[in-house]
């Protein structure tokens, strides 16, 4: 079984600049990511997808500067980086998308959510964490006001809320075969994914600066 874990790191962020880099404890964030892959040893290839030369251990090509705008996808960066590694004769069975960003997650959940997606590969896993409270609570904004987006869940016996979850940018597993029929997780999967829970400490993903300084009130930087 030949896997593929891809780290999109470009150098380049809108809202957080150069948040793929920020430091936590004198250590840039996605060398968290790094050190959890190695550390789970379920790879053939770990490879770094940058414009920017980083690691040279694990980057055997940079990332081209058409591929680093904003508006470019992780699906066209995947199938870009899947031709350039078939090109030299290497074809992997599945591949990881891990996110850069991602500090609070460790070796043994990189583990565990490969074993749960290998019993069933017709399907990309996806890492998720629970809407709490339930999205039937949610309120919406009118003017100076809020009020209950649906009143009849809102008013409902809160035990009987239905669970809602997020994606939590931490990690993706998919087949490769079933990306190469449409290039695209989720037209090729039907918007279907495994999902692999984790808590809402371990699903903190650097987007915003609240996402920053929550991660800041968790460990010290």
């Amino acid at each position: 079984m030949k896997r593929l874990v891809i780290i999109p790191a470009k150098s380049k962020s809108i809202r957080i600049r150069k948040k793929n880099f920020f430091l936590i404890n004198n250590m840039p964030i996605y060398k968290y990511t790094l050190k959890n892959v190695l550390k789970s040893k379920l790879f053939s290839k770990v490879h770094i997808s940058s414009d920017k030369l980083i690691n040279k251990k694990y980057q055997e090509f940079l990332r081209p500067s058409f591929l680093c705008k904003n508006k470019t996808s992780l699906n066209e960066v995947i199938h870009w980086t899947l031709q350039k590694y078939k090109e030299s004769g290497l074809i992997f069975d599945s591949v990881c998308l891990a996110y850069p960003t991602s500090p609070m997650l460790d070796a043994i959940d990189f583990k565990k959510a490969c074993a749960k997606f290998e019993k069933n590969k017709n399907y990309p896993l996806i890492s998720v964490s629970k809407f709490n409270p339930s999205i039937d609570e949610a309120m919406i904004k009118e003017k100076k006001f809020v009020r209950p987006k649906d009143i009849k869940k809102f008013y409902k016996d809160s035990k009987k809320h239905k669970e809602y979850f997020f994606d939590t940018g931490s990690f993706i597993f998919f087949n490769t075969k079933k990306f190469y029929k449409k290039n695209s997780l989720s037209d090729n999967f039907s918007q279907l994914f495994i999902p692999f829970i984790i808590s809402r400490i371990k699903s903190v993903d650097i987007n915003t600066k609240d996402d920053l300084n929550f991660l800041k009130q968790i460990i010290k930087i």
